[in-house]
């Protein structure tokens, strides 16, 4: 009888020192990720708050304006967001208060269901996506050389063109034959103007063959990643879920 009260002892000891282990472990992968989530709000923040002192400093037109005060007020609220979301964990996991626990698996919940919802979205809308940025893309190509078009425009076409390897979106004509295709149709990039290209070094296809590649890669990434986030974000739930079961500070604690 003795033996067995002793072996028992052992076990029950044994599995006392398991669980203080793990959840040890369960607490510092808490704390690690959510650390790097609160440089991650933190920077998202940043670039809103620099975003809005940039906006007060330059011109804009009223349709410009709008547009980005809607995106300003949107990434200030998403790093505000995460950057709580973080700190929440970032705490959590250090003192395993129950109710910081509790509150941090609600917001774990809220981002849950908005990653779901724009996953399934975007693989959804993957072809409505693509044929969308096929059309903005041609509308851009031929503002290329309107009067007082906007440089973004530009500046959008070249990167397009330059790292697709393609020109216009059926090919040069596009741009003949009032104006010269641009430079970066063409694949030496310290060239200024297209005449100065030599002929193996001119994009002669069309983007509208690779762009549609290009944009469905990209959803396909994106999805991937978000995929990721949403694994991330369960074993994140269920380990704060673990922490505050296994607490043993604030076990009389509702």
């Amino acid at each position: 009888a003795t033996q067995s009260t002793v072996s028992s002892g052992i076990n029950a000891e044994y599995g006392v020192t398991l669980t203080m282990v793990l959840q040890g472990c369960v607490r510092i992968f808490l704390f690690l990720i959510n650390t790097i989530t609160v440089i991650f709000g933190f920077a998202i923040t940043a670039v809103g708050i620099y975003c809005v002192s940039k906006s007060k400093s330059e011109p804009f037109t009223d349709m410009e304006t709008g547009s980005l005060v809607g995106v300003i007020v949107f990434t200030l609220c998403i790093g505000l967001f995460v950057l709580i979301l973080g700190l929440l964990g970032v705490f959590g996991s250090i003192t395993q208060s129950p109710r910081m626990m509790n509150l941090y698996v609600g917001l774990i919940v809220v981002v849950l269901v908005l990653e779901l919802v724009v996953l399934v979205g975007g693989l959804v809308s993957k072809k409505k996506i693509v044929k969308t940025a096929e059309t903005g893309f041609e509308d851009f190509v031929e503002q290329y050389y309107q009067d007082g078009v906007d440089d973004n425009v530009k500046s959008a076409v070249d990167a397009i063109q330059f790292n697709l390897e393609c020109c216009g979106y059926e090919g040069q004509g596009d741009f003949l034959p009032d104006h010269s295709p641009p430079a970066s149709c063409c694949r030496n990039d310290t060239v200024k103007l297209f005449s100065q290209c030599s002929t193996e070094d001119r994009f002669t296809e069309g983007c509208k063959q690779r762009l549609p590649k290009f944009i469905g890669d990209v959803v396909n990434l994106f999805a991937v990643v978000v995929g990721f986030a949403v694994v991330l974000d369960v074993i994140s739930m269920m380990g704060a879920f673990y922490v505050r079961q296994n607490s043993p500070k604030y076990d009389n604690i509702a």
